[in-house]
């Protein structure tokens, strides 16, 4: 391990830390276990439930950008990529979807392409929910709904760039993958992912929070942002929190409360990404 990746693992380490210290010197860990408690069954199921929605209108969102077709592999593929990008430090999980890829004899060139797509619409469709919620939130609506239509339309500089490139598998899958169709559906997945998503974590929070739906998708959002930092805490513990606190502090939600709400979001991600991966596990080791 080199010098930089030992400091990058240093401040990982050190980011949690920072987070845990004043998470229990603002709220403690005794409120945090109260703010558990008022949670229901009916909400933790319902949450999941919508969370594994998420999960699968990604899968499809890749028979869209992948030659694969075959749902369990895609289903794998989503689960794990997923999770070891949750778990791993500097976006290193995303390494598991080449890997994957190539053992499904995919050639470099096609996993590429499709990843900087999906990735692309992934930031594309967090930024259009952001702005629909906030504009909404303050009353302009329609700002929102001009940035939602609109910010799509930034795909023409990718396919500007790709037009650039001379490799003769990258053209051939820009004339087989790249179209109007394929791209439409890509966003609206990747809208719908999301939506699915953030009405989990909306869902999984106690109404002592007192958070409306557009609040937590704010939030959500900006948490969601904070995944394509270089650098973060453990897990993502402390940074996607940061995300979610910030924008909520802004609007005026009390700081313990924001602190609380982010916890749990994030517990909730990390225990429904494991319970996932251990799940797919189980089926390709028992072949199910």
């Amino acid at each position: 391990m080199n010098k930089t990746k030992i400091l990058k693992l240093f401040l990982s380490i050190f980011i949690t830390f920072v987070f845990f210290y004043f998470f229990q010197k603002i709220v403690g860990f005794d409120k945090l276990l109260e703010f558990f408690r008022l949670i229901t069954f009916k909400q933790i199921f319902l949450a999941f439930i919508l969370y594994i929605f998420s999960y699968i209108v990604r899968t499809i969102r890749w028979s869209y950008t992948l030659s694969i077709k075959d749902f369990f592999k895609l289903f794998k593929l989503t689960v794990y990529n997923t999770f070891f990008n949750i778990v791993l430090p500097f976006r290193t999980g995303e390494l598991s979807f080449f890997y994957m890829l190539k053992k499904e004899n995919i050639h470099i060139t096609e996993s590429t392409m499709s990843f900087i797509i999906t990735r692309f619409f992934d930031g594309i469709s967090l930024l259009s929910l952001f702005f629909l919620a906030y504009f909404t939130y303050t009353n302009s609506f329609i700002l929102g709904f001009i940035s939602f239509i609109l910010l799509p339309f930034s795909f023409l500089i990718l396919l500007f760039i790709f037009k650039f490139i001379k490799h003769e598998k990258v053209k051939n899958y820009n004339q087989s993958m790249i179209n109007f169709r394929n791209v439409s559906m890509v966003y609206f997945l990747s809208i719908l992912t999301l939506i699915f998503k953030f009405s989990a974590f909306y869902i999984i929070l106690p109404k002592e929070a007192n958070l409306d739906f557009l609040q937590s998708i704010l939030a959500s959002s900006l948490a969601d942002l904070t995944t394509v930092l270089p650098i973060h805490g453990i897990a993502g513990i402390g940074t996607y929190e940061t995300g979610y606190v910030g924008i909520l502090i802004f609007l005026s939600v009390p700081k313990d409360t924001a602190l609380l709400s982010a916890f749990l979001v994030h517990t909730f991600i990390l225990i429904s990404s494991s319970l996932l991966a251990i799940f797919v596990y189980l089926i390709k080791m028992f072949k199910l």
